[in-house]
């Protein structure tokens, strides 16, 4: 009996600008819990001298969105962007992947383009990390491929990720392990959140600090103030909704 295996590609990537640099650094998070992942890589890619050089594309979604009844089709797009100044590779996005075959199809699909840029000095990722007792600012807590880098953690006062804590689950955990399969050192930051049903911007506010301190970048994080207001806002028209229904 003669069996055929099928290799069907899940994604696809579009080359805007080809690039070639030395080294580089690299910033890829995605929304997870709180939305703390795409803030932060959203934010860099936003207010930092960047260029839209590449997408990586997943295949049509298995349903279509419809408005004033009309559809739709529907792709997940992850863009990626360029820094020149600050020599800054960033991968951000709007959601996750949801099969765990397409999120290991980004994870390498993106890795292998960064390859073929040049030399990746290090890798950087950043979610949410949940503590319903949390109050004030925002913890940063971390994780590292190499125990070496711990102490790049110590310097811009970003704690050990607790004991409690033993997986890091989808992709702003998976690409620091394939990340450092390849050799490239990696540095995971999450920043602390008490509610993870909504976007929590000063939580990765945090997360860009600790960033822009190790990586010795000029970057001011008031947009993440203007954002936080708007949460504020949603809340309270969302309370009033809820009284007016009772």
């Amino acid at each position: 009996m003669v069996s055929w295996g099928i290799n069907v590609k899940l994604l696809k990537l579009d080359i805007f600008t080809k690039k070639k640099v030395d080294s580089f650094t690299v910033f890829a998070s995605l929304p997870d819990m709180g939305r703390v992942g795409g803030l932060v890589s959203s934010f860099l890619a936003s207010n930092l001298e960047t260029k839209h050089i590449a997408s990586i594309i997943s295949n049509h979604k298995p349903w279509v969105n419809v408005q004033d009844g009309v559809i739709e089709s529907v792709k997940d797009i992850y863009k990626i962007y360029f820094s020149d100044r600050a020599k800054l590779l960033i991968l951000t996005g709007d959601a996750q992947p949801e099969d765990h075959r397409e999120l290991l199809e980004l994870c390498h699909t993106f890795l292998d383009f960064c390859s073929s840029i040049g030399k990746v000095k290090r890798l950087y990722t950043a979610g949410g990390s949940l503590n319903e007792l949390l109050t004030g600012e925002p913890r940063v807590v971390g994780v590292t491929t190499k125990p070496e880098l711990r102490k790049i953690l110590d310097s811009s006062s970003v704690d050990i990720l607790g004991s409690e804590f033993t997986t890091i689950t989808w992709f702003n955990g998976l690409i620091l392990g394939l990340a450092s399969e390849r050799n490239i050192e990696a540095i995971g930051f999450y920043g602390e959140i008490s509610d993870k049903s909504l976007p929590q911007p000063l939580a990765a506010k945090s997360i860009v600090k600790a960033f822009a301190k190790i990586e010795h970048l000029s970057i001011s994080t008031k947009p993440f103030d203007v954002q936080y207001e708007e949460v504020l806002d949603h809340i309270e028209k969302n309370k009033g909704t809820k009284n007016l229904d009772q």
